[in-house]
């Protein structure tokens, strides 16, 4: 595994992380207004930057219950996976905002949906992956481009391994991004973690925390 030279990050670095943050957030509420139809509003994002192993500690979520995760991967410029994890509960806010579910399905809970309510929940997050990729484009000055979102249903255990699988081996940091969307009706929770790929991590960190940006 790489030598963890960014376990001790500056006010300076951190404030970059930040920045990412914010900007992904504020484009991403853009776009989901016009994807929900009614407006939408991002918490402030809360961002740390920590190994792999600690994939449990930010994603706010149960290790061992189901939830659903929406994954893509850049595909030039800089190489990184993008993870974003969205508990059971948000997964059927999301639905409920544009989907009015029969009642037997509104009083389940099991994440064995139709075809139609995992479209809208990947176009969900999709819409959330493509707005990070375009502030860290910005923020970055690279043109890294995603490939089509995946989605699956499991635990973050299981799911965090499979995305992630041999490179996991290789990193030694995860920028994690936890944040809230809010429209009048809905409080959905999501976390995001962006994985450098080996080979790209010191590129990525030296463009993200250049003084030169």
């Amino acid at each position: 595994m790489p030598e963890n030279k960014y376990e001790n990050l500056s006010e300076f670095q951190l404030d970059g992380l930040q920045e990412v943050g914010n900007i992904g957030a504020g484009h991403a509420a853009i776009a989901l207004t016009q994807f929900l139809n009614r407006s939408t509003y991002m918490s402030v994002p809360k961002v740390a930057l920590d190994n792999i192993q600690s994939i449990n500690k930010f994603v706010k979520m149960p290790f061992d219950e189901e939830l659903i995760i929406v994954s893509a991967n850049t595909v030039s410029d800089l190489i990184y996976t993008l993870l974003l994890f969205i508990d059971k509960k948000s997964v059927f806010e999301i639905i409920d905002l544009m989907a009015k579910r029969p009642e037997a399905d509104s009083k389940s809970d099991n994440l064995k949906l139709p075809s139609l309510y995992l479209s809208l929940i990947k176009e969900t997050g999709s819409i959330l992956l493509l707005k990070y990729v375009e502030a860290l484009n910005y923020f970055l000055k690279v043109n890294s481009f995603p490939s089509p979102p995946k989605i699956r249903v499991g635990t973050l255990g299981s799911l965090a391994k499979f995305e992630l699988g041999d490179i996991s081996q290789e990193l030694s940091n995860i920028l994690f991004i936890e944040c809230d969307i809010f429209t009048s009706e809905r409080n959905i929770s999501v976390d995001l973690a962006i994985v450098p790929h080996y080979g790209t991590f010191d590129k990525f960190m030296d463009k993200l925390f250049s003084d030169n940006r």
